[in-house]
């Protein structure tokens, strides 16, 4: 081969070759990174047919009275306990009352000589009539004999209104049972001093009843009947009761406080434990989710994170209506039989946000 020719195939190919070099050298692009998506735990919801509710309630009565003395002074004693049942008029606690029942002698001497002084110008006036008409006495001294009388009456009214004072202060040092009822606490000290009003014991009385709390906004009204019994493993009857009162919805915990009247009391301690069956009233569309899946939007509403169909799925917030509790699930109205929803809720959602479902809870 000529010299020429190896040139001009050397001229052709040594082009090729550099391409070829360069091309093969050329860095792999790296592939796109994508935003990570927040992880969610997925659950489809299914009809759920409302049951009994079951609440745990606190046993007490109609009223609670605060027993407290009128009058400041040295506590003494206290002769009860909490949770012992009491009758009408039994001493629970008693004062320092020397300097009384000194006063209280006084004034009973007071009344004594009060008495005699009245008893003696009724005899002398008694004497004196008819007197002044036979010229034994004048009618100025029979008069005179006769307002000494009116005085006398006069000073023993205010002796024994003294008396009574005294009386009813001695009674005060003693705090008494204004009817019966249970002890719920005793607060008050022996030896302490205790200012006039200042509570030392709590007295429940009347009608048993039971308190509990319900979410917000309940689905019972007053007049609802309702079954109390004892904690699980505890023998004894239940009670019939009826909802006597519903309280306001509290702000922070968005409960509301239920008060029973039962049929007849409970042979337990005032305080005890109980439990509350309310029977569920008729409910349509109700779902069953997890407590961790609901958050309370306001007094009448809740929300929780739907799902929607697809290989992408994003976020869709459902608002809904706690209408019964199921240990640690809730029903709730507002959502579709077979609907998927998010089991834990998170502050960070937002409406059509994507996200990537890392796993499947059993249905309810």
């Amino acid at each position: 081969m000529s010299c020429r020719m190896r040139t001009d195939i050397l001229t052709r190919v040594l082009p090729l070759l550099a391409a070829s070099c360069l091309l093969g050298c050329k860095p792999v692009s790296s592939p796109v990174k994508h935003a990570a998506l927040p992880a969610v735990q997925a659950l489809r919801v299914h009809g759920a047919s409302p049951q009994k509710a079951v609440f745990i309630g606190w046993y007490g009565a109609e009223r609670s009275i605060p027993l407290a003395p009128t009058q400041a002074g040295r506590l003494t004693s206290v002769s009860v306990a909490s949770g012992q049942y009491v009758h009408q008029g039994d001493v629970l606690a008693s004062f320092e009352d020397r300097l009384l029942l000194e006063m209280e002698a006084q004034a009973q001497g007071e009344v004594d000589a009060a008495r005699a002084e009245m008893n003696q110008a009724a005899a002398t006036y008694k004497r004196s009539r008819g007197l002044d008409t036979i010229g034994g006495l004048s009618a100025g001294a029979v008069e005179e004999r006769a307002n000494s009388w009116h005085l006398a009456q006069g000073k023993y009214r205010s002796a024994l209104a003294a008396l009574t004072q005294a009386r009813i202060q001695v009674a005060e040092s003693r705090v008494r049972v204004p009817e019966d009822g249970w002890i719920t606490s005793v607060t008050g000290v022996p030896g302490s001093l205790v200012g006039a009003g200042s509570e030392i014991i709590r007295l429940s009385a009347g009608a048993p009843e039971v308190h509990f709390k319900v979410p917000a906004p309940s689905s019972w009204s007053v007049g609802d009947r309702a079954e109390v019994g004892l904690p699980d493993g505890q023998d004894g009857q239940s009670v019939q009761a009826v909802i006597r009162e519903i309280g306001a919805v509290d702000v922070t915990s968005q409960m509301q406080e239920v008060k029973l009247r039962l049929d007849h009391p409970l042979p337990v301690a005032i305080n005890s434990l109980v439990t509350v069956i309310l029977a569920a009233h008729d409910v349509s569309h109700a779902v069953r989710v997890p407590l961790t899946a609901v958050d309370s939007a306001d007094q009448t509403h809740a929300h929780l994170w739907g799902l929607t169909d697809g290989q992408a799925p994003h976020l869709v917030l459902r608002r809904v209506r706690i209408v019964g509790l199921r240990g640690a699930d809730a029903l709730v109205e507002g959502l579709t039989d077979g609907e998927w929803i998010v089991t834990s809720t998170d502050g960070s959602f937002q409406q059509g946000q994507a996200v990537l479902v890392a796993g499947q809870a059993g249905e309810r």
